[in-house]
């Protein structure tokens, strides 16, 4: 990231994947910690529209706008445990406080709805 950043003479175009496909398997990508220390005055944000379907998790394709964090800062993209269903990934997120819901894709054990205030998810 570094060298692209300084050999940009007039402008640095920078783009991530939602999704990508690895081993037959679609993964979900959670765009670079280095663009969130770009500052915003110098962006000019590109394909900002996010995606709002079980398949795909909503975060823009640029600079850091990904969606806004579930309770207890988990963030659609993110891998998680849980204690019955194993790993997977977090790919839809509703409500807020006590009524916050994640839908997690555990692979073999297909897409689940948990509720977070009793789910027990940790980061991976």
């Amino acid at each position: 990231m570094y060298v692209a950043v300084t050999r940009a003479r007039r402008r640095l175009y920078v783009s991530c994947a939602q999704t990508r496909m690895l081993h037959g398997q679609t993964r979900y990508c959670v765009p670079s910690s280095f663009l969130e220390e770009i500052p915003e005055q110098l962006l000019l944000k590109l394909n900002t529209k996010t995606m709002s379907t079980a398949a795909a998790p909503a975060f823009a394709s640029f600079g850091g706008g990904y969606a806004e964090p579930a309770s207890g800062g988990l963030r659609i993209g993110q891998t998680v445990e849980h204690a019955k269903f194993g790993i997977g990934v977090i790919v839809s997120t509703e409500g807020r406080g006590a009524d916050a819901r994640v839908q997690v894709n555990f692979g073999g054990s297909g897409m689940k709805w948990l509720a977070l205030e009793y789910a027990k998810l940790t980061p991976v």
